[in-house]
């Protein structure tokens, strides 16, 4: 069975009811930290709906694939973005939706992640086995969905994400929930909490830092009860250029009896040229030395950082994911890295802000289904005390 795919603590959703377009929610939610967001239009007319969809999708291509998208209801809307080069994440399915099994049968939505909703034991035990992700509750009443099922409550929840979990479907947490409410979440089983109305600026006062808190604080009490960190293995840290993941190396490694080691620069040794060097000859003769000194990283437990690219090579993947080690995405926001990499004459592929935003964008939906540590502006010993308290 293939490993249960990971949701992010906090799973936003766009709100239609409030005085702010879908797709600047869309960027709120983008700028704050969160990687993925569900877009909700219901109740808005199809044209303004497509058209701040579409607008959602180009702003995300334009910024590395950041947020990803995943559509509600609206496989026709899925379709047409698929169309136009613009691939949501995926497509979430009500009971009252067309079924998945035939949703995915549609043109280009193949490769889609699918949720759906459940509510209560038969739906629980009979989700499509296409999805990989599903809400359980409501968990409250909420004013989001007037017309909610039954509230479950927290042994509801229990139940549901214990039949989700055995069936390898991620449960994430829906109805009427704060952040209040993420301790009890977890400690039911939940993947993560979905939001709407609660992360809306009425309920923010209007401060956006707050979006960032939120995920801050649902992702440390999160950890705290589902450790991400198998501490008598070794630690793989991938993501984008300019993310971090040598800096949370240095600072992981030491709080874990481990050695910090850095695929690069092994490379580099390797080569005996630097890695901008080794780049202008041939970007085929890098990735090939990566696969070939990937081995003596993994000689004994140690915490490594990988090359941006080093998780779209098949070989790297294959032996990192039979090495039984902790393989973690250090989810950075793909404008507060390239700030970070375009100051660096040694990194040979942030040259222009287009290029790297398209690399990134080409990487992002396998770093997705990684469990993911989200930075949110803390410091490299914050994140490594996050993960090994």
């Amino acid at each position: 069975m293939n490993k249960m795919l990971s949701i992010p603590p906090l799973y936003p959703i766009t709100d239609p009811r409030i005085d702010l377009s879908l797709s600047r929610q869309v960027s709120r939610f983008a700028d704050a930290g969160f990687p993925l967001v569900q877009f909700r239009g219901k109740g808005v007319a199809a044209k303004e709906h497509w058209q701040e969809l579409r607008t959602s999708l180009s702003l995300a291509e334009e910024n590395g694939g950041w947020p990803q998208i995943i559509v509600n209801d609206r496989a026709d809307f899925a379709i047409l973005a698929t169309r136009e080069g613009l691939e949501p994440w995926g497509l979430h399915l009500g009971q009252r939706d067309i079924p998945v099994a035939d949703a995915i049968r549609m043109p280009g939505l193949m490769q889609f992640h699918f949720g759906a909703s459940t509510h209560n034991p038969k739906e629980w035990s009979l989700v499509d086995s296409s999805c990989d992700h599903a809400g359980v509750g409501p968990f409250r009443a909420t004013t989001t969905k007037p017309d909610h099922e039954a509230t479950i409550g927290t042994k509801g929840l229990e139940a549901g994400c214990l039949a989700l979990r055995q069936q390898n479907i991620a449960p994430i947490a829906i109805g009427g929930l704060a952040i209040e409410d993420a301790l009890t979440c977890f400690l039911a089983g939940a993947e993560s909490l979905a939001m709407a109305h609660e992360l809306s600026p009425q309920a923010t006062g209007n401060d956006d830092t707050r979006l960032a808190d939120y995920l801050w604080q649902a992702q440390k009490i999160k950890f705290s009860i589902q450790p991400i960190i198998n501490r008598k293995a070794g630690v793989a840290i991938v993501g984008g250029s300019g993310a971090g993941k040598t800096a949370l190396s240095n600072s992981l490694a030491p709080r874990l009896g481990f050695k910090a080691k850095d695929l690069d620069a092994i490379v580099s040794e390797k080569a005996g040229k630097t890695i901008a060097e080794i780049f202008n000859d041939s970007e085929t003769m890098f990735r090939k030395l990566e696969s070939e000194c990937l081995p003596e990283c993994l000689e004994y437990p140690s915490v490594v950082a990988l090359g941006a690219g080093a998780w779209h090579q098949e070989t790297i993947r294959d032996r990192l994911q039979k090495s039984g080690w902790t393989i973690l995405w250090l989810a950075e926001v793909p404008s507060t890295a390239w700030e970070r990499a375009r100051k660096d004459v040694n990194r040979p592929l942030a040259k222009d802000r287009a290029t790297f935003m398209q690399r990134w964008r080409s990487r992002m939906k396998k770093w997705s289904v990684l469990p993911s540590l989200l930075p949110l502006g803390r410091s490299p010993d914050e994140l490594a005390e996050l993960l090994a308290p």
